[in-house]
Parts: C-alpha cells; structure tokens; sequence
C-alpha cells in the first residue's frame, strides 16, 4: 500500500515535470504558419523592404540636389564678396 502512494507521487511529480518543460520549450517558438500564409509574410516583407530602399535612395538624391545647390549658394557668396571688397 506504501509503495503504491509512493509509486503514484513519483508519476504525478514527472507528469508535472514533463508539462511544465513542455510549457517551457513550446512558448519561445513562433505559432506554426501555413505555406500560403508564409509566402506572404514573405513577400511583404520584400516589398517593404523594397519601399525602404527606395526612400533611402529618394532622400539621397535629394541630400545630393540640396548639396549642389548650398555649393551653388557658397559660390555665389564668394562672387559677392569678392565684388564688395
């Protein structure tokens, strides 16, 4: 009778055990998706990544047109003060 209570707590300890170290391993990986739902994911992320690239290189070129445009500036300062001296 003592080795059956025995026998029965160790049981209910591992089943325990087993349950929390499958909480444990199963919460830190992401929710199973489908295939489709996958390639989506995917290709939304292509064309954000696309749509990033694209502002990048519109706020380069613009960084660019502002810059000639200040060296423009500085030259026609120059002329100026070269004129007043």
């Amino acid at each position: 009778m003592q080795y059956v209570a025995i026998a029965t707590g160790v049981t209910t300890i591992l089943v325990v055990v087993v349950l929390v170290l499958r909480a444990v391993t199963t919460s830190g990986r992401t929710p199973p998706v489908s295939a489709d739902r996958f390639r989506a994911l995917a290709e939304e992320q292509r064309r954000m990544a696309d749509q990033a690239r694209t502002a990048s290189e519109h706020v380069n070129l613009r960084l660019a047109d502002l810059s000639a445009r200040v060296d423009e500036l500085r030259r026609q300062v120059d002329r100026i003060l070269a004129d007043v001296e």
